[in-house]
């Protein structure tokens, strides 16, 4: 694994003050970084960024599928005052190399490579796709200090289940559309228009739900998505060995069926038994992006920051197991792998 700093990061360090013999460095100077790097899976280059001190509490931010690193840009900016905040682009998604393959193990390798680079165990946080990865690294890897999981679809690898869940008609529809805008291609306001404008199960249209930001985001991932990311999902997830317990403290926040979650009610019990010390927590009218809802962003990022004191103050992974419901507050709307 090699660790490159690109041209934007060059700019980055550029800015940094350097200790010279007439202007002494400012205290803690080499200890902080704000850079953008690339990574080497083999011969598949990896985006990744890093901010924070770099002797603060590691954090490795997984995304989900068709999304992209800076998904996660409001959550690192509330805790790089204090954490070592790592950023991934999975391969085929951001600005990540598109290898041959999309394999849950490729997805694993990749997680795998950016915690050679950190070089110390950290917490890994994962949404969607990105959970399913940290769950998977935190049922053998000594480098996962801790997992906090926003909705994973853990179980959807099952036929029947995810042939009723929103996601196979999301993707197939995806399928059908991306490959002609990118070949045309499309302007960017019509990924924005697409992601913006559509029905959402808490009722109105997304755009209605998930801040401005989030959609303008979203819509230059999936500008630059390699396709074939999504093309078999179903299999990919398949290879998810759920009857392994995490070896490590675990959190896991989640929304509701009804309105979107990919893991479902009768899928808790299922993941409980092979975990018993999981920690669950639904949130109420929340669906599968739960981190870019305008309601519960501020939930979200309470919850993880809680969660990551208590493991940098020695939480372990025999801790209480619990499973709740999150109510809203009155002043808020609302393999191993193959």
């Amino acid at each position: 694994m090699l660790l490159m700093v690109d041209d934007i990061g060059l700019c980055y360090l550029s800015q940094m003050p350097v200790p010279i013999a007439e202007q002494p460095a400012p205290p803690n100077w080499q200890h902080r970084l704000m850079s953008d790097v690339t990574l080497w899976n083999g011969s598949t280059r990896l985006a990744a960024s890093v901010h924070g001190p770099m002797d603060g509490l590691p954090i490795l931010f997984l995304h989900g599928a068709t999304l992209s690193r800076d998904s996660w840009d409001e959550i690192k900016d509330r805790l790089m005052s204090r954490c070592c905040v790592w950023t991934l682009d999975f391969r085929g998604h951001g600005h990540s190399d598109r290898p041959p393959n999309y394999d849950l193990s490729g997805y694993v390798s990749d997680a795998e490579t950016a915690l050679v680079a950190i070089g110390r165990p950290a917490i890994v946080v994962g949404h969607s796709l990105g959970a399913c990865v940290a769950g998977v690294l935190a049922q053998s890897n000594p480098n996962v200090r801790a997992i906090f999981l926003e909705d994973p679809p853990w179980f959807l690898g099952r036929c029947e289940d995810w042939e009723k869940s929103v996601f196979s008609k999301l993707f197939s529809l995806l399928s059908l559309r991306l490959p002609r805008w990118q070949q045309e291609p499309a302007p960017l306001a019509t990924y924005v228009d697409f992601l913006s404008n559509g029905r959402d199960l808490l009722g109105g249209q997304a755009k209605d739900h998930i801040t401005t930001r989030h959609l303008l985001s979203h819509a230059a991932a999936i500008q630059r998505l390699d396709t074939r990311c999504i093309a078999d999902v179903k299999s990919m997830l398949s290879s998810i060995p759920t009857d392994k317990p995490f070896l490590c403290p675990a959190k896991l926040v989640r929304g509701e069926q009804r309105l979107g979650a990919a893991l479902w009610d009768a899928h808790v019990d299922v993941l409980k038994a092979t975990n018993p010390e999981l920690e669950i927590v639904q949130y109420e009218q929340g669906g599968h992006h739960l981190h870019r809802m305008i309601s519960l962003a501020e939930r979200f990022s309470r919850d993880l920051a809680d969660f990551a004191m208590r493991v940098d103050n020695g939480l372990s992974s025999a801790g209480r197991a619990t499973t709740q419901t999150t109510p809203r507050r009155p002043s808020e709307n609302g393999k191993r792998y193959a």
